[in-house]
């Protein structure tokens, strides 16, 4: 039986401190998923301004789709490697303490495959970026 929604994200992740960034895994459907990353202090990918490095945004898409892919097979693991990141557009910069939202659907055209379309938003609904990731089963 599946762990009920809202959830730390955590224990569906293959990730460990310090790269884990996804915090709270909140809906996880065959069309929609989502989760909440907040960009802590301690974020290794922050630069002196406490500024995310945009880089990061593929990570933690593909560790969204991770904790999605773990929550939907019981907590079961499934080791993998974000494979492209597309179309990536940064429309707001993330900040230390930003609370984001993570949106996600999946077009998975081949067994193992994931095409992953995303856009990050603030609680407000301030949109941050949207692009794409391909993820691969290992």
């Amino acid at each position: 039986m599946s762990t009920p929604l809202p959830a730390p994200a955590a224990p569906f992740l293959p990730h460990r401190p310090p790269i884990v960034m996804v915090d709270t895994l909140l809906e996880n459907s065959a069309t929609h998923k989502s989760a909440i990353c907040i960009i802590h202090p301690d974020n290794q990918f922050l630069n002196s301004d406490g500024i995310l490095d945009a880089t990061a945004i593929p990570e933690i898409i593909a560790q969204a789709a991770a904790a999605s892919d773990s929550h939907t097979h019981d907590g079961v693991i499934h080791p993998g490697f974000l494979a492209l990141a597309r179309d990536i557009c940064i429309e707001r910069d993330l900040r230390v303490n930003d609370e984001v939202i993570i949106t996600a659907t999946d077009e998975s055209p081949l067994d193992g495959w994931f095409v992953i379309n995303f856009e990050l938003r603030l609680k407000d609904g301030t949109l941050c970026a949207h692009g794409e990731i391909s993820v691969c089963l290992l």
